[in-house]
């Protein structure tokens, strides 16, 4: 592949990182340091990882069976390629929610990144920040709010051919330098729940996403059998958005001195569902907060949920809808991601 006779598009030519692979190794010797087969790169993850780390990733709910199903929609569906097309000028951008960004990935909420690295998640953030993709932080985090927007940042303060696509000319609480937005466990202590919204707003987050199916953990066999779950254990993450709310912990920091689990099981993974009555009102306050910006519904399977969604205040399919099923870690077997809202 000759670098020199692409023609500059829309969109940087992400297919020259394998010709750089690969004159890199016949020039220098340099090889990658890690696999981009995914199955590889999975098993090079359970032998570098601790067990609790590879297991909180990898997991799934019950037998597994959604993770499997979700894998063999997939399989049916097929690309039909057309030649003798030209393709040498390719546009890979799209926008999502009034960002133009470069391609259509979206960094999704994971928690707890210090299982992985001490950095956490300011290492995707910044990552995100250097191509110019959305991130998009778990309100399961393990940095600060205000920490990972200033990564960030970071990462887009390096301009390239990817991170200069970007584009956004709507409100903004933080002055974002790259596209990021906050998904919200909500507890049911409504001063703390305004307080993230305060804070993710602040801190450049400009579209709010609430996870509807995860108001406590699923069955995950694997993980239960070593006691997985990082919150109750000394000197692991975890609390870190927590211990950095002020009205958290004006209200309940000497309860979590006494209890590690305080904010994750009162106020994250709580056990007691909220309905669609609670989700206008959170509707309501972001919009309020935000001047408007987008609110989005995560883990919606049925098209009466959908429905529902835009009854209820959402901003319909463009920004309230996000089908998930997070591959089988919450629910055994539910229906299959692709074919969930096919009608």
């Amino acid at each position: 592949m000759d670098p020199t006779n692409k023609p500059k598009g829309p969109s940087p030519h992400y297919s020259l990182y394998q010709r750089r692979v690969f004159h890199h190794g016949g020039a220098t010797g340099q090889l990658p340091t890690f696999s981009v087969h995914p199955e590889e790169l999975e098993d090079s993850a359970k032998k570098k990882l601790t067990d609790r780390g590879y297991l909180y990733a990898s997991s799934n709910a019950g037998m597994g069976w959604t993770d499997r199903a979700n894998r063999e929609a997939f399989y049916r569906w097929k690309i039909v390629p057309r030649m003798l097309i030209d393709t040498n000028t390719r546009d890979l951008t799209t926008t999502i929610f009034g960002h133009k960004i470069p391609a259509p990935i979206m960094f999704a909420p994971i928690g707890i990144n210090k299982l992985y690295t001490p950095l956490g998640e300011l290492v995707p953030a910044k990552i995100a920040g250097e191509l110019g993709l959305p991130y998009c932080l778990s309100t399961a985090g393990s940095q600060p709010i205000e920490a990972v927007a200033r990564a960030n940042d970071e990462g887009a303060s390096s301009r390239n051919e990817s991170n200069d696509v970007w584009s956004y000319d709507g409100p903004n609480g933080g002055e974002a330098k790259s596209p990021r937005f906050y998904q919200l466990y909500m507890g049911h202590d409504d001063e703390i729940t305004l307080s993230l919204l305060h804070r993710a707003w602040k801190s450049g987050f400009d579209v709010l996403m609430l996870t509807t199916d995860t108001w406590q953990l699923g069955w995950r066999p694997t993980d239960i059998s070593i006691a997985n779950y990082t919150f109750y254990y000394k000197g692991t993450p975890g609390n870190e958005i927590g211990e950095s709310d002020p009205v958290f912990m004006k209200k309940y920091g000497e309860d979590l001195k006494k209890e590690k689990g305080k904010w994750i099981d009162s106020h994250v993974w709580h056990g007691k569902a909220h309905t669609w009555d609670k989700v206008k009102w959170l509707v309501q306050k972001w919009k309020e907060i935000s001047g408007g910006r987008p609110f989005v519904l995560k883990g919606i399977q049925s098209v009466e949920d959908a429905i529902k969604a835009h009854e209820v205040g959402c901003d319909g399919h463009k920004s309230c809808r996000a089908t998930s099923r997070r591959r089988g870690r919450k629910f055994g077997r539910p229906s299959r991601d692709c074919e969930s809202c096919s009608r």
